[in-house]
């Protein structure tokens, strides 16, 4: 160690220490929620001070060990365990001529680098992160930016800033590309859903996250979505694009989607050129029981339109329904997607269905759906009528007409419970060439469909995609329902 001893001044005093290496234990720090307990210097400073400041330059392999970093001033604790924190390259001054606490007179400045060798949280899958950045500034309003990295890959810019009252603003901003990007991310966060993947396309990610002085959280942020695709559960979706933005705050959380669009999505029955605007807010306990404000939601379905009004429909108390306004939809296509042989139709139908979310599913009470002028023609295979009518041999004369069946009016009551079953009341008027002379029929038929097993039908058939079909197979075989092959 070099001691530099300069001339006494008439304004006071000064020093310098020239590349020395210093090792020593560091007090723990309780403060603004945060705790940061022990800690070891081993750093290589050159120091240089005068009666009111003192400037410390640290060297190449400057380090600074860390026990545990525990933010406790929330309901979810965050905890980074044994941390590495290089100072190489980083000045630290230290005030002690001004008045007031440390904080407020101990500035950093310079690159830093800090690895972790364990984060916790509980929506964080525990694993090695770093950060590589830079700081500045005082202890007290201190701002860090740099690159944070999970051991799986996900990367984000990050923007930290300490406040004097104790809180703290992170400002998070990351593109998540493709098929790895979401592998990524998958294997960051706690809550992934297992059943989604994504192929294609890809989301920037900003978000901002903020502690008060009390511990209070507040949170907003945004996600672009571009081209994106893959497979939920049993549903296939392609050309997601758009934004969505949101907010948490006292407990509650608001979302605002802005322009979005889809290519498709399929479940078995294709859903084409989805727009939708418009705004969700819940609160955080009750996520289903919110208020969905429409500005513009519609899409197109068997070469018909599916529309839903713009309005404010309140969801809570699992009451709330949304009406899904169906227009010219075509019977013929109905009719062609049914995995069935022998069926067909024409004519085209609208209605209103309205349709209810809540945790136990989805549901439709009274729904509605009727043929538009002049009516058109149906033909229904008698074994499968049959079977829908549930065997009834009194409905014969039902059986017989709807082998060729030219209606003029066709009206359908639609029920839908949380357990599949679809209920239809169908009234039908018109007459069959063949039956009775052609003597005018009227028609009152209640049909019953178990959508689940109707769909799983057409994914196993692949009119979904190869994805699907495979999944819907697993599944399948994991609950003994099919045999692998």
């Amino acid at each position: 160690m070099a001691l530099v001893a300069w001339p006494l001044a008439v304004a006071g005093w000064s020093f310098a220490i020239e590349q020395s290496s210093v090792g020593m234990a560091l007090p723990d720090i309780r403060s603004g929620g945060w705790e940061v307990t022990g800690s070891r210097a081993d750093v290589r400073p050159s120091v240089t001070a005068n009666g009111d400041v003192a400037t410390i330059d640290f060297a190449p392999s400057s380090l600074v060990l860390t026990k545990h970093l525990t933010f406790v001033g929330a309901d979810q604790p965050l905890t980074l365990n044994n941390l590495r924190t290089d100072l190489s390259n980083t000045t630290v001054t230290l005030d002690y001529g001004a008045n007031g606490p440390w904080a407020q007179r101990i500035s950093i400045d310079g690159d830093i680098r800090v690895d972790a060798a364990r984060v916790e949280h509980p929506q964080l899958l525990p694993q090695t992160w770093n950060f590589q950045g830079r700081a500045k500034g005082r202890l007290a309003d201190l701002r860090v930016q740099g690159t944070l990295a999970s051991e799986s890959g996900f990367t984000a810019d990050l923007d930290i800033q300490l406040n004097p009252e104790g809180g703290v603003s992170v400002a998070i901003d990351s593109v998540i590309d493709g098929k790895q990007g979401v592998q990524a991310l998958a294997e960051t966060l706690v809550g992934w859903p297992d059943l989604l993947t994504v192929d294609s396309g890809n989301a920037r990610l900003s978000m901002e996250v903020s502690t008060g002085q009390g511990g209070e959280l507040a949170a907003s942020g945004s996600v672009e979505l571009q081209d994106v695709g893959g497979v939920f559960n049993r549903t296939a979706v392609s050309g997601l694009t758009g934004q969505v933005r949101g907010s948490l705050e006292n407990s509650r959380i608001t979302t605002r989607f802005r322009d979005m669009t889809v290519g498709e999505i399929n479940a078995g029955i294709p859903v084409t050129s989805v727009l939708f605007s418009g705004n969700y807010s819940a609160p955080v306990t009750e996520l289903l029981a919110g208020t969905l404000e429409v500005q513009q939601a519609r899409a197109r379905f068997l070469e018909g339109t599916l529309r839903v009004p713009p309005a404010r429909y309140d969801l809570g108390g699992g009451s709330g329904r949304i009406p899904v306004e169906v227009e010219d939809v075509s019977l013929s296509r109905l009719m062609a997607v049914y995995p069935a042989e022998g069926l067909s139709g024409s004519g085209l139908l609208r209605g209103r269905v309205p349709l209810g979310i809540s945790g136990d599913g989805v549901q439709v009470s009274a729904g509605s759906i009727s043929a538009i002028d002049p009516g058109g023609r149906l033909q229904l295979p008698a074994d499968k009528l049959q079977a829908m009518l549930g065997g009834n041999q009194a409905m014969g004369i039902v059986v017989q007409a709807l082998q060729n069946f030219h209606y003029s009016v066709l009206n359908s009551t639609i029920d839908y419970d949380e357990q599949g079953k679809l209920s239809l009341g169908l009234r039908l008027e018109g007459k069959n060439p063949d039956l009775r002379g052609g003597q005018p029929v009227v028609l009152n038929v209640n049909l019953e469909e178990d959508i689940p097993a109707l769909l799983t039908s057409l994914q196993l058939s692949g009119r979904v995609n190869e994805a699907v079909t495979r999944r819907v197979r697993k599944l399948l075989q994991e609950s003994g329902e099919e045999k692998a092959p």
